[in-house]
């Protein structure tokens, strides 16, 4: 909410004139004036009204660097974040939206600092178009190559929702080349019989989707993580209603059961692979 301004509700009128009065004499306002006073004055305090119910949007930024110009939301405080921060934010999360967990399920579920990368030298706007050279600033590997083995990303790139995913993919379509797909793994208008037949047959250097389905597709066994080293998180977008992947229990659940699942969680535990905050 912005400050109110340092006076008490009365109207400053721009360009009186000094009136040739005495000191002990209160001129009486022409009947148009007071009401020129009374209108400002009811527009003046409509105003205050609609700035103090505007609800807190501290932790919004607005990001025009995209192609088209048009106006992404993002959530700037995610990329202030160091591994600290970020393992403290999670736990909250999973506290706050799985609150019959026990002490013990909570310590289990718990995802080490020493998982996150520590992205914060990245200062560019987290938006689709600073998206690439975010992941080369990271990654230590050439991001057009894949392995070998079908189904078996060397990134990971997880988001709320298809359409916002859809967008991911055109973001990274410079990484994909004949022997190397940014595969497009998530359920609107895909089966999952075909994200299943993708995997079985194709050399993926990037997976772009959403929880539900990479976790569709871990559990198949048809999405490999042998080679897998980054899982970038795409925190920093935020809809139209100012919600993040961590602010929906949906999707919040989905990115929890992935960095969690046994394959994925021994790649962190072992150094081979890391969680990103984009």
């Amino acid at each position: 909410m912005s400050s109110e301004d340092d006076y008490d509700g009365g109207v400053v009128l721009a360009g009186t004139e000094t009136l040739d009065v005495a000191l002990d004499e209160k001129p009486t306002p022409s009947a148009s004036n007071q009401r020129k006073r009374k209108r400002e004055k009811q527009k003046l305090n409509k105003q205050k009204n609609k700035e103090e119910n505007k609800k807190p949007q501290e932790t919004k930024s607005m990001a025009t660097d995209i192609p088209g110009g048009e106006v992404e939301p993002v959530n700037e405080d995610m990329a202030r974040m160091d591994p600290k921060l970020l393992a403290d934010y999670v736990a909250q999360r999973l506290k706050r939206f799985e609150r019959d967990l026990s002490f013990v399920e909570l310590e289990d579920r718990y995802i080490s600092e020493s998982a996150f990368l520590d992205t914060t030298s990245f200062t560019s706007p987290r938006t689709l178009l600073n998206l690439p050279a975010y992941l080369e600033s990271f990654s230590k590997f050439a991001l057009i190559k894949s392995p070998a083995t079908p189904g078996t990303p060397h990134t990971l790139i997880l988001t709320s929702a298809a359409l916002r995913a859809t967008d991911l993919v055109r973001a990274v379509r410079k990484y994909q080349t004949k022997e190397s797909l940014v595969a497009k793994l998530f359920a609107k208008h895909i089966k999952l019989k075909e994200s299943i037949t993708t995997c079985q047959t194709s050399r993926m250097g990037i997976g772009v989707g959403t929880p539900g389905r990479i976790l569709d597709l871990l559990k198949e066994g048809v999405l490999k993580v042998d080679e897998l080293k980054n899982v970038v998180i795409d925190a920093s977008h935020v809809d139209r209603k100012g919600f993040g992947v961590f602010d929906v229990r949906e999707t919040q659940k989905g990115v929890m059961e992935i960095l969690g699942f046994a394959g994925v969680k021994a790649r962190f535990e072992s150094g081979e692979g890391r969680i990103m905050f984009y």
